[in-house]
């Protein structure tokens, strides 16, 4: 395992503790259970783009397209939080600095919010091929996503300048003019939907218990015994449960007979 493997293993993950209970109370053994992972913890958040220009129709499309990716979208402008560091990434900027000014608004001990734009890993420049440049340029947003990600002290990563027909976005935007996404947002949207995210099933132990280690967030949990309607219900995993009994123990209580 990496560094930065374990620096995500470490400060991004929890483990969430279910007891599933009958209807009078009693823990269950042997009950299957289904766990989904429904929000992130972590801010991957974007800057509304501006699409007055735009038919309502496309607005609404662009609108699903960055939905697919982003957690949280905001209007332009918005002034950080109070109490939170701000960091813009520099065009070109290499992963080494980045991480080292990130190391040094650490030492503050004030959570850090990246905010980043296509040219900071230039997606459109270098002389080669267009198709080869949007794909190396891809693979450094994944790169840098991923840094961001494992840092202890980094909460948000905040794209700005997403479609290409905002005025100084000049083609280094997650989406082109036609709202047709670019290879760094199909890498982005695998990162956080599927190697970013936490699935996991199983059934109880003796005593009733059903633990899995996951990504910080909301999860869905499931529960069925034989043909009953399954039980569900919204649990949060947050980070640093690591103990064998994964933190606070989340009750589950089914609904039919067992």
């Amino acid at each position: 395992m990496t560094r930065t493997q374990r620096q995500i293993e470490a400060h991004r993950k929890g483990t969430l503790c279910i007891q599933v209970r009958d209807r009078a109370g009693g823990p269950c053994a042997g009950v299957a259970v289904w766990a989904e992972q429904e929000t992130h913890a972590f801010g991957f958040g974007c800057v509304a783009p501006d699409l007055g220009a735009l038919p309502a129709f496309d607005r609404q499309r662009c609108g699903a397209r960055l939905a697919e990716v982003f957690n949280r979208i905001v209007a332009a402008g918005r002034p950080v939080d109070p109490g939170v560091s701000r960091y813009d990434v520099p065009e070109g900027a290499r992963l080494g600095r980045v991480r080292v000014e990130l190391d040094r608004l650490a030492v503050t001990g004030l959570p850090v919010e990246v905010h980043v734009r296509g040219r900071s890993v230039g997606p459109s420049g270098g002389p080669r091929e267009a198709g080869s440049r949007e794909r190396a340029a891809a693979e450094r947003v994944a790169e840098l996503y991923t840094l961001c990600f494992a840092h202890p002290a980094v909460r948000g990563i905040f794209w700005s300048g997403c479609w290409d027909g905002e005025e100084g976005v000049a083609g280094d935007g997650l989406l082109r003019c036609d709202l047709a996404p670019r290879p760094a947002f199909h890498f982005l949207r695998k990162l956080i939907d599927t190697v970013w995210h936490t699935r996991a099933g199983g059934e109880t132990d003796a005593d009733g218990l059903f633990r899995f280690r996951g990504f910080c967030g909301d999860y869905r949990i499931a529960a069925r015994v034989g043909e009953e309607a399954a039980t569900t219900a919204l649990f949060p995993c947050t980070s640093g449960a690591r103990s064998a009994t994964g933190g606070a123990t989340r009750i589950l209580q089914l609904a039919g007979p067992v």
